[in-house]
């Protein structure tokens, strides 16, 4: 399958679970992430959840993370939109975080972490492939991004889906995955 048609399918497979399949999604993504051998970490670069998107909940994965290592430091995505680039912002409890124009949450607060000194992105998506690569919604942000981070740095997808067989349009701007994790499956790549 193709980007636009896996995109379009997996955005109305995922508008379509219920709240109460999602609870339980969440908590078996947890369990699933709780399970992977991790370096010890200084910096996690996650992401808010849109809610409207139906997105997985990734704050129970960074509490379990900070609860592990309290002097973590947590970042969550940046954009220019402008500029089509994005920048993890160190955040901590009392960060606010406000809608952009896409109506996506953004944090306030202006401590960068350089993409170099990130242990782990862990990405979102709408489908991922055998192969590592995933489906976003389009924009490139994540791509860009990951290209600036350490080769070392994991990159976990997270997804409520089993993969695709393959993405067919994938290509050299695409950075695949190191680990996806569904809630009933991690693959590795």
């Amino acid at each position: 399958m193709r980007k636009k048609e896996i995109r379009s399918l997996f955005r109305k497979k995922r508008e379509a679970v219920s709240v109460t399949d999602k609870m339980k999604w969440d908590d078996l993504l947890l369990i699933q992430f709780q399970t992977i051998e991790l370096p010890f970490l200084e910096y996690v670069f996650s992401f808010y959840p849109i809610q409207e998107y139906n997105e997985i909940d990734t704050f129970p994965i960074t509490d379990y993370l900070h609860f592990k290592n309290p002097n973590l430091h947590i970042c969550y995505p940046r954009t220019n939109l402008l500029q089509g680039t994005m920048e993890a912002v160190v955040c901590n409890a009392d960060s606010i975080f406000e809608a952009n124009e896409f109506n996506i949450p953004e944090p306030l607060d202006n401590e960068l972490a350089n993409p170099e000194s990130l242990d782990i992105i862990l990405v979102p998506m709408l489908a991922f492939d055998l192969n590592g690569y995933r489906v976003g919604y389009g924009k490139g942000y994540y791509d860009k991004y990951l290209k600036n981070c350490r080769p070392d740095a994991l990159k976990i997808g997270l997804c409520y889906f089993e993969p695709v067989d393959s993405v067919e349009d994938a290509n050299e701007f695409d950075v695949p995955l190191d680990i996806c994790i569904t809630p009933h499956r991690i693959y590795v790549f």
